[in-house]
């Protein structure tokens, strides 16, 4: 008996704890996956890319015709990215969203975070210690 109950203690601290960890909407889940994901694509912008398979694919199927699209999808989006931290680093601001109404204002703010996004990414990219992670890597 007293080992039942020193269990379903257990069971309800283990359900407690779990229940005030976890999101309790689906709108707290989307925001904490969509900060995850931006967090990852932040980390992998500041890296240089590297192909995943050979320079060249040879596209003979399907499967290896995804496999190239995805690479140069890949290849492109970090461009792109990099080409918006440099242009951040380059003080270089966004023409401004004229503020009408709330929908433009939000379209403001979240024009101003996103261009203070990319100067942070720029800074972190600058730093010493940035520098020095590709220098060490070994491949």
């Amino acid at each position: 008996m007293k080992t039942a109950n020193v269990l379903l203690l257990a069971a309800l601290t283990a359900i407690a704890t779990a229940s005030v960890a976890a999101p309790s909407t689906t709108d707290e889940a989307r925001a904490e996956a969509s900060q995850r994901n931006a967090a990852a694509a932040r980390a992998a912008a500041l890296g240089s890319h590297e192909p995943v398979g050979p320079s060249a694919l040879r596209v003979t199927d399907t499967d290896s015709a995804r496999a190239a699209a995805a690479e140069s999808n890949r290849r492109q989006a970090h461009e792109s990215h990099r080409t918006e931290v440099l242009r951040a680093g380059s003080s270089a601001q966004p023409a401004p969203i004229k503020v009408t109404d709330t929908d433009s204002a939000r379209a403001a703010a979240a024009q101003q975070l996103r261009w203070q996004s990319l100067a942070a990414e720029y800074a972190q990219s600058q730093s010493p210690q940035a520098g020095m992670r590709g220098h060490t890597a070994t491949r």
